[in-house]
């Protein structure tokens, strides 16, 4: 059994880099997609949680993994969390803190990354990827510092930002209805292997969209043939995925 755990939910593997590289410098680590349920039944040195900001708070999917992750037997582990944002604002600072806290737990440190704005479904894809990519790794290694030292930082007690969450999730519910795929498709099944939520699956050779969708675009940010497309807003709005992170790693590890 390892040491140490992190849990992670990634799109367009922005958080997927961040979680591998503070999972390889404190060692002896598991790196556990937050897409699939887990049992946390043994104790841990160091338990981290890192995820995307989407419209000022955290994923639905990481607010479900959290209520539901057992702490009872880590109630003295030094948890982190750490959030990617495009923005570099909200993340559902007071949320997580809380939702940790009730289970008897402490949020011992929390920071977020900037890094490249990716959701496609609202604005065009910038060309400065690799410089965004530079600076989010240069910013991954003092936080890499702080969790090795066991370092506290608590959250702020709130954000502004999170104010908008709710609200703004509420009007992307469902949003996949929008979803549509060309005759550029191969199916090849790529978008249901990348979906960290299992919510595309192949039908004669097509995906086909369930509806339990969390907006993180990596069918669209991954499909190989640009095939997939939100209405008619995504089409010439570039392809977005994180230059260190391969399809492969995404698949295997979602």
């Amino acid at each position: 059994m390892s040491k140490n755990i992190i849990f992670y939910f990634s799109g367009t593997g922005n958080s997927l880099k961040v979680a591998k590289d503070i999972a390889t410098a404190i060692e002896d680590c598991e790196l556990i997609s937050m897409g699939k349920l887990h049992n946390l039944s043994s104790t841990y040195e160091r338990i981290g949680i890192v995820y995307p900001n989407y419209a000022g708070g955290m994923p639905a999917v990481v607010e479900r993994f959290v209520k539901v992750l057992d702490l009872s037997v880590n109630k003295s582990s030094y948890v982190f969390a750490v959030c990617t944002s495009g923005s570099g604002t909200g993340g559902g600072i007071t949320k997580i803190r809380k939702i940790i806290g009730d289970k008897g737990g402490k949020l011992s440190y929390y920071e977020s990354i900037r890094c490249f704005s990716n959701y496609v479904g609202l604005y065009a894809m910038g060309n400065d990827a690799d410089n965004k990519a530079k600076a989010q790794s240069q910013a991954t290694k003092q936080i890499i510092k702080d969790i090795q030292s066991f370092a506290v930082k608590p959250p702020a007690k709130s954000n502004p930002m999170e104010l908008m969450h709710g609200p703004f999730m509420k009007l992307l519910a469902n949003r996949d209805k929008g979803f549509n795929v060309n005759e550029a498709c191969n199916g090849c099944t790529t978008c249901s292997k990348v979906c960290p939520v299992g919510n595309i699956k192949m039908l004669d050779g097509k995906p086909m969209f369930l509806h339990h969708c969390e907006q993180c675009m990596a069918c669209i940010q991954w499909c190989p043939k640009q095939a997939i497309n939100y209405k008619d807003k995504t089409q010439k709005r570039g392809r977005y995925h994180h230059p260190d992170i391969t399809l492969a790693e995404m698949i295997n590890k979602n």
